[in-house]
């Protein structure tokens, strides 16, 4: 049998099952069914119902001028009673939202709202009928100021290490380097830095880039009121050099003479700045060692080496001297 005449076949079994009695009586069912079904929502939808909300709190017409000190939020949980047909409306038609007009209730750098006007501005957001059941924001009580921020250097705190082979080439870097403040208060003009918390980091790999807050300060805001922080990471190389031999503690009218005057050092830097001319190793003799020990050679010593300098060390133990007396 061919599909066309399947189709035909089919098209006749539907024609006498829409003539069929059993049939009206199935549309028929179906009809009720979805009748009380409609029926039933819309006297659920008008029984009270409570339901828990996440309420936009938006403040209107702040002028540029002001910076609130203390944020207000940007949202809060509040559960409302009411009718069905009001909370669908509420939740589900609508994104909820209670509006506060900033000059209402601002003054000398208060921006005030009782717990009487939450409750003013929820009924007129949300009805007259809507009972608040439960609210997580009872009042406001926010600072703000309509001066300019002044802005002072970020100084970052940190304790950072990198792995074996590695190096902490260079002094964490913030990729913001300054901050503005502002303050209901005079006490910004005797800020002159602020810290970041302390950014603790053990056994780096590579460079590394972290997101840290400023440390806060009572009363002040800060922005930004965190920043990015660039840990420079790279590989040490070995480097070797000739570094000059000084003498240390030598007394008025004596000097040493030594031979030679230069040593061999070996050390490690970070690659980034190997071909530097300078040797970061000083290396010493030190004049009271002549009454130690016998003959005509004397100890050096590393004295100090640059911050980004590891394993320092120096290939001779000892120079020839001449004491002369001037």
């Amino acid at each position: 049998m061919g599909v066309g005449q399947k189709l035909d076949k089919a098209k006749v079994k539907w024609r006498g099952m829409k003539t069929s009695t059993g049939f009206h009586n199935f549309v028929l069912f179906l009809a009720c069914v979805a009748v009380a079904t409609v029926f039933w929502i819309v006297m659920s939808l008008n029984d009270s119902v409570t339901s828990t909300f996440d309420i936009e709190l938006k403040i209107e017409n702040v002028p540029d001028s002001v910076t609130f000190i203390n944020d207000p939020p940007e949202t809060f949980h509040a559960t409302l009673r009411d009718k069905g047909t009001n909370i669908m409306r509420s939740g589900l038609l609508g994104h909820p939202k209670m509006t506060l007009n900033f000059r209402d209730y601002a003054s000398d750098g208060i921006f005030k709202v009782t717990q009487s006007d939450v409750n003013a501005a929820m009924k007129h957001s949300f009805g007259g009928t809507s009972q608040i059941v439960a609210i997580s924001l009872d009042s406001l009580y926010l600072h703000y100021t309509t001066h300019k921020g002044r802005r002072v250097p970020i100084v970052v705190v940190e304790d950072v290490t990198a792995i074996p082979g590695m190096i902490v080439c260079d002094a964490c870097q913030a990729l913001q380097k300054s901050a503005l403040l502002y303050s209901y208060e005079d006490n910004v003009d005797t800020i002159t830095r602020v810290y970041t918390q302390p950014i603790i980091k053990r056994n780096l790999k590579e460079t590394t880039e972290v997101t840290v807050a400023l440390k806060p300060i009572a009363g002040v805001k800060m922005v930004p009121s965190t920043i990015k922080v660039k840990i420079p990471v790279e590989p040490l190389v070995k480097k070797e050099g000739m570094a000059t031999v000084s003498a240390m503690n030598v007394p008025s009218g004596e000097d040493l003479l030594l031979f030679p005057n230069r040593v061999q050092v070996e050390y490690y830097v970070p690659m980034s700045l190997f071909n530097a001319d300078v040797v970061p190793v000083d290396i010493v003799v030190d004049y009271n060692d002549i009454y130690s020990y016998q003959g005509s050679r004397i100890p050096v010593s590393i004295h100090h080496f640059a911050d980004y300098v590891e394993s320092p060390k120096v290939l001779a133990d000892s120079v020839e001297y001449t004491l002369v007396k001037q």
